[in-house]
């Protein structure tokens, strides 16, 4: 996440499609006087263990806000959803697991711990294969602790 200013939370939780027992939780905050929208899970998935998915990818997808408060137009909205429906099958066990989605202030992005990069990568290409093109940025590091899911999540007040 890119200097997230201040946490407001506002959460509520919400089942995920990826699988049943992932708990999501939503949360709001501030960033330079503009909303972000938090989707997070609650913890990390059962029976996953986090150094088997040593490897933060990031995809980054910027925008012009449809407003002041930094969201996106219902038109680039629906792009997003198309992106991740797209992707849904690579938040799985075994490949990945999608931890954190961040909107608002000009950007969404979506924050994925991986097994293996060039094989994430691959399906990737794969599961966008006869899409549009997304203009999304994509980077990868090593993180074999989840820090930036585990502090994001520390700093969630009430889970």
């Amino acid at each position: 996440m890119k200097n997230l200013a201040k946490l407001i939370i506002l959460w509520s939780f919400i089942v995920s499609g990826a699988s049943a027992e992932d708990l999501y939780f939503t949360a709001t905050g501030e960033e330079e006087g503009k909303p972000l929208i938090f989707r997070s899970l609650q913890s990390v998935p059962e029976g996953s263990v986090e150094s088997d998915y040593p490897f933060l990818i990031s995809a980054y997808w910027p925008y012009s806000p449809a407003n002041d408060g930094g969201m996106p137009d219902a038109e680039t909205n629906e792009a997003q959803l198309v992106f991740e429906d797209a992707l849904e099958k690579l938040d799985k066990s075994g490949i990945s697991h999608l931890m954190l989605v961040v909107t608002g202030n000009g950007r969404k992005e979506w924050h994925w711990y991986v097994k293996d990069i060039e094989d994430w990568m691959q399906r990737l290409n794969g599961s966008l294969a006869g899409k549009p093109v997304f203009p999304i940025e994509v980077e990868n590091s090593k993180q074999p602790d989840w820090s930036l899911y585990h502090n994001f999540v520390s700093g969630v007040n009430g889970i």
